[in-house]
């Protein structure tokens, strides 16, 4: 029986991110397409501003009002970089907007082969995005900021990013101070993931959905939740 090999696919290490506009469903039909439009350019002048060219992504593929796109694995902290310029964005677009405008970002790694269509790695990269204790936290941040000048994007990472990548302090834009664990289980996947919120303490956020979960009692959880980028 032949061996079946990563080398035989042509499957390598790509670094993956996932865009999501929070909401969009409610939206009236009317502002569908230009909520799609508006986020598309805001993202990639995020990609634009931590190095990255919007046109050399990999297996790029829409979901409905995201997107999902792919680049080489030493990218990965660039990656983790974009919710930092789109979270900037948005909050500054929706000082000026009638309606508000938030995302959610999941960055993950994974062996993707240029032959496919079909990856597991951005499988991994939906059960992050859909995670509902990243949802919560995301949910709880749109409803406390109604017209969502202090919070514009979110962002979950995988294991394996924040391992080799977050934890090590290789994110300049993403200490890991700020950032919170959480556990995602699903049918077919569980694993661990950390949260991101930018300008805001995750831990705290986390603390404030779920008062039994423990809080250092140096900070202080209020004005922390108050902080904004």
């Amino acid at each position: 029986m032949q061996v079946l090999t990563s080398g035989r696919y042509n499957a390598h290490t790509h670094a993956v991110l996932s865009v999501d506009i929070v909401g969009s469903s409610k939206a009236s039909d009317d502002l569908l397409d230009p909520m799609k439009t508006e986020m598309e350019t805001l993202v990639s002048r995020s990609f634009t501003a931590v190095g990255l060219a919007p046109g050399e992504a990999r297996h790029f593929r829409e979901t409905g009002d995201g997107l999902m796109v792919a680049y080489p694995d030493h990218a990965v902290g660039q990656l983790c970089e974009v919710v930092f310029h789109l979270d900037h964005l948005l909050r500054t677009r929706n000082r000026y907007a009638r309606v508000p405008m938030r995302a959610r970002v999941a960055v993950h790694m994974g062996p993707m082969a240029d032959n496919h269509r079909y990856h597991r790695t951005y499988i991994t990269l939906t059960r992050l995005l859909c995670a509902s204790t990243f949802n919560d936290a995301v949910g709880y941040w749109c409803r406390s900021d109604p017209t969502g000048d202090k919070f514009g994007a979110g962002m979950i990472v995988s294991q394996s990013v924040w391992r080799n990548v977050v934890e090590p302090f290789g994110v300049a834009l993403v200490p890991p101070a700020r950032c919170a664990r959480i556990s995602v289980t699903t049918p077919d996947f569980a694993d661990s993931a950390w949260i991101h919120l930018p300008g805001l303490d995750a831990e705290a956020v986390l603390a404030e959905l779920n008062p039994a979960v423990a809080v250092p009692l140096v900070f202080d959880r209020v004005s922390r939740l108050s902080t904004t980028a």
